[in-house]
C-alpha cells in the first residue's frame, strides 16, 4: 500500500517504532508510550530484512512534542487521508465550530473549497483534531489546508481563486500536491519564477512543478 504525506496511520504497537537513524531504544517516552496516529511525513521509506518503515512525525500533548520516526508497515492498521477526512464533514459537530478561529476560518472557507473541482483536505493541528477528537488546537493555531494539484493549476487561475479569500480569523497555510510534491499556493500565486517544492527526496526549485522532469532534461 502507498501513503501520502499527511496521512495519519493509527498503528498496533508504538514500541516498534525506530529513529531516523534506526535506533529503537533512542525515542522519548512520550513517543512510544502515547496514543493516537502518527503523520506520514515526506521522505524515503526504509527498508530494513526485507521490511519496510513509513516516516512518520509523531505529536504529542504540546507543540514542543514532536518526533519524526519510521514505523514498519506491518503496524498500521488504519490510515486517514486529508482529502477522505472531510468527507465526513467532522468540523459539523466539534463544539467550538462557532468560536474557534480556525475552525470558524474553514466553515467560511468551505463554499470557496467545494468550487474548486479538486479534491482537498485539512492537514496540521486541525486534521488531527477533526480526525481524532484529541484536543491541538491552540489560541494562536493555523489552519493547514491541502489541495490536489495532479492535475495543472495556472498561477492565473490560482491567484484569481485565491482572491476571493477575503474574510479569514486566523493565519491560512495553503499546499498544492503537485506530482512532484508540495508548493505553497501563495507562492505559485506569487509571479515569483522559482518555486520551492517539499518532495521526498528534499526541498527543490523550480519553474513548473508539472514539467520539472522536462526542466531537468
Amino acid at each position: 500500500m502507498i501513503w501520502h504525506a499527511h496521512d495519519l496511520l493509527c498503528l498496533s504497537n508504538r514500541a516498534e517504532l525506530i529513529t531516523p537513524a534506526g535506533n529503537s531504544d533512542k525515542l522519548p517516552f512520550w513517543v512510544v508510550n502515547g496514543a493516537g496516529p502518527v503523520v506520514v511525513r515526506r521522505a524515503h521509506s526504509l527498508n530494513n530484512h526485507s521490511q519496510e518503515f513509513v516516516p512518520v512525525g509523531v505529536r504529542g500533548r504540546c507543540k514542543a512534542e514532536r518526533c519524526a520516526a519510521f514505523v514498519p508497515s506491518t503496524c498500521i492498521t488504519k490510515s486517514i487521508s486529508p482529502f477522505g477526512l472531510v468527507q465526513t464533514k467532522p468540523w459539523m459537530n466539534h463544539p467550538l465550530r462557532d468560536k474557534h478561529p480556525v475552525l470558524k476560518t474553514l466553515i467560511y472557507l468551505l463554499p470557496l473549497l467545494g468550487s474548486l473541482r479538486r479534491p482537498w483536505g485539512v492537514t496540521g493541528s486541525c486534521g488531527y483534531e477533526l480526525a481524532t477528537g484529541t484536543s491541538q488546537l491552540g489560541p494562536a493555531s493555523d489552519l493547514d489546508l491541502v489541495i490536489d494539484g495532479t492535475q495543472f493549476w495556472s498561477r492565473e487561475e490560482a491567484a484569481q481563486w485565491l482572491s476571493q479569500i477575503t474574510q479569514i480569523s486566523c493565519r491560512l497555510d495553503i499546499q498544492l500536491e503537485t506530482p512532484t510534491g508540495a508548493i505553497a499556493l501563495n507562492e505559485w500565486t506569487a509571479g515569483r519564477h522559482q518555486v520551492m517544492v517539499k518532495s521526498n527526496q528534499g526541498p527543490f526549485l523550480t519553474t513548473n512543478p508539472w514539467d520539472f522532469i522536462k526542466e531537468c532534461a
